[in-house]
């Protein structure tokens, strides 16, 4: 039985009583004050203060066999084509789950263990792409990984991987997968001129029944060229470009670290199988039918959802302990829940719930810089990035981007899509007033160890994203922000409850030292990523050599 779907019918045994237990526990709260106005707005807004209250699939013990084996796979850089990236190259623990920079650098780098700001690119693009100067071919920030778990309806920045359900609570699990700018599997989706599509694939033959989002997307880096691909089996150009398919540059990673089949190379050692049958319960299937492409996924998924970090200062305060948070972050907090035209921030409208997102999509005119996301081949819309019609082929949806979930937002800038805003105070202010944060904004800033970012027609694509917004505001859209005035008192408050939403393991590294492997720790293929910083140092001792701790307990 798949992994998810046990989960499922554990979960559904339990009924959480979470929400109702904290508003009881703060129903004695006196008249008058910040706590009597806070815990009113919790009560309307029926918070919990944890995500995980509520949920139907029930997050799995890090030391799940199933989790140990995706936490060797998402360290493993045999997960490229190249053996140079790990899923860990953008999502490293110590840099809140992403990497740190404004746009990633995958294939490429100069030195493949270091991430962050130590990670600069080896060969730079010549005369093409003809808008190349030598940074990121990646077109959008890293997201976190910190609550993966919690997402229902879709997962990236512009939804590239979406569940047919969205039921709260489940993950995706209840229902498929659709991933239509890949390869389209399922109903209800079209072939629209301005996204070239690669072939239909049977759903059966790209996704397994009862896979979350989060391991339908598992793979997805894999091959793009720029995250995790690189030249390796072929690299893709277009729909028509010679080379593997995407589906079968999964395929073929998988063989590798199954050691099957032909053409995708030997590991410098393969020691994967015994893991994958303790993992899957699995000690007679043919090694082609028990390490697959979503299988893998399915591992990986399951160590990212133990990424939940929801033991916050927040979290406490909801559930009782008055004292949690000190009064400028509980000013925030009122600010952050109070609707805009009673004098608040309004912030609640689409950062909603435990999660913080309604996990829906809005223009908001972040800076572009990049390269973007688009399907026009021509050298201005080429590098214009759509955002959320990237995956719909609809234009009405161009410029939108998902609401992000605001758990341990403190620790995982830079932020928005671009990767523009290196503080919170920055992001806030460009919510609270976009034009004026246009106005100030200087592109020749935004810049990486490596070199500048690509910021040709930055300013065009931009104002095209402006546009609409005002657009939208003009025909009273309930999906336009609006400018709300704010004092510099208040914008401190609400960035004090920001942080109030870190979890404190994010900022330890004996704590996150469980999300790291150990020198101790299996390393089946001898691929393992050595995460270094800009200095040469790892970025948490005793994860790959003997120079720290190497015996931790969970």
């Amino acid at each position: 039985m798949n992994f998810f779907k046990r989960l499922a019918q554990v979960g559904s045994a339990v009924l959480s009583l979470g929400i109702s237990a904290a508003v009881a526990q703060n129903s004695s709260v006196s008249e008058g004050g910040l706590d009597a106005q806070l815990m009113a707005l919790v009560r309307q807004n029926s918070l919990s203060g944890d995500a995980r209250d509520g949920r139907k699939l029930p997050i799995p013990s890090i030391n799940d066999p199933m989790v140990l084996l995706g936490k060797m796979l998402f360290y493993s850089k045999a997960m490229s084509p190249g053996n140079d990236v790990a899923c860990a190259t953008c999502h490293h623990p110590k840099l809140g789950f992403g990497d740190g920079l404004p746009l990633p650098i995958g294939v490429g780098a100069a030195d493949t263990d270091a991430l962050g700001p130590g990670r600069v690119r080896a060969a730079k693009p010549g005369l093409f792409p003809p808008f190349g100067k030598g940074d990121s071919p990646m077109p959008r920030n890293s997201p976190t990984l910190v609550g993966l778990a919690f997402w229902d309806q879709s997962i990236t920045w512009d939804g590239t991987v979406f569940s047919e359900t969205g039921t709260p609570g489940m993950s995706g699990v209840d229902g498929r997968i659709i991933a239509p700018v890949d390869t389209p599997p399922v109903r209800g989706l079209f072939t629209n001129f301005m996204v070239p599509r690669q072939d239909l694939v049977n759903y059966s033959a790209k996704f397994d029944e009862g896979m979350p989002i989060s391991a339908g997307h598992g793979m997805f880096p894999v091959a793009v060229n720029g995250a995790m691909r690189g030249p390796a089996f072929g690299a893709k150009g277009s729909p028509t470009t010679p080379g593997m398919t995407d589906l079968e540059v999964r395929q073929a990673i998988a063989a590798r670290i199954g050691n099957y089949g032909t053409g995708s190379g030997a590991l410098p050692k393969n020691d994967w199988l015994p893991y994958f049958r303790s993992a899957f319960r699995d000690h007679t299937s043919p090694v082609e039918r028990l390490i697959t492409a979503n299988k893998i996924s399915i591992a990986i998924a399951a160590f990212e959802s133990t990424m939940t970090f929801t033991n916050t200062p927040w979290r406490d305060y909801v559930k009782g302990n008055l004292s949690a948070i000190d009064d400028s972050a509980k000013r925030g907090a009122i600010i952050f829940y109070t609707p805009t035209n009673h004098g608040g921030g309004g912030c609640s409208s689409c950062h909603r719930g435990d999660f913080f997102t309604d996990e829906k999509y809005y223009p908001l005119a972040v800076p572009q810089i990049g390269r973007g996301k688009t399907d026009i081949n021509n050298l201005d819309d080429g590098i214009d990035d759509w955002g959320r019609a990237h995956v719909t082929g609809h234009r009405a949806d161009k410029y939108d981007f998902r609401t992000p979930t605001l758990l341990g937002v403190e620790l995982t800038g830079p932020y928005g899509h671009s990767g523009v805003f290196n503080t919170l105070e920055e992001i806030i202010r460009h919510h609270l007033n976009v034009e004026g944060s246009l106005r100030q904004f200087n592109y020749d800033r935004i810049s990486t160890a490596g070199g500048p970012i690509n910021a040709n027609f930055a300013t065009d694509h931009t104002n095209n994203a402006l546009q609409k917004l005002l657009d939208l505001r003009s025909a009273g859209s309930p999906r336009a922000i609006r400018n709300v005035d704010l004092p510099n008192s208040s914008i401190a408050d609400l960035i004090a409850f920001l942080k109030s939403l870190t979890d404190p393991c994010l900022k330890s590294d004996e704590c996150l030292a469980s999300w790291a492997p150990r020198v101790t720790d299996p390393d089946p293929d001898g691929l393992r990523l050595c995460a270094k910083d800009k200095n040469g140092q790892e970025l948490l001792p005793g994860s790959c050599s003997r120079s720290g701790p190497s015996a931790r307990k969970h």
